[in-house]
């Protein structure tokens, strides 16, 4: 783990490894790579809209800034268990 900042807004976040993303266009900061794409949708125009990650109904589904960083629900401890 490592500390970084993205030069253009300031934000600092532990970086983990490909599991932290930091979107240069909103610039908020998402722990896991499915929350990183969840946060961008395609507009009918082709453009990437980003969604807001602190409206209500984002919290309501398990959604939280923990230390500047956006996490999802918690998983179970097996889950990215290796198959072999």
């Amino acid at each position: 783990m490592a500390t970084v900042s993205h030069g253009a807004c300031g934000k600092t976040w532990n970086q983990r490894g490909n599991r932290t993303g930091h979107c240069s266009a909103c610039h908020e900061t998402f722990e896991g790579l499915s929350l990183f794409d969840w946060h961008q949708v395609l507009a009918d125009d082709g453009s990437v809209i980003c969604r807001d990650p602190s409206e209500p109904r984002w919290a309501s589904k398990g959604l939280r800034l923990i230390d500047g960083t956006w996490r999802g629900p918690a998983w179970a401890a097996d889950v990215f268990k290796d198959a072999s």
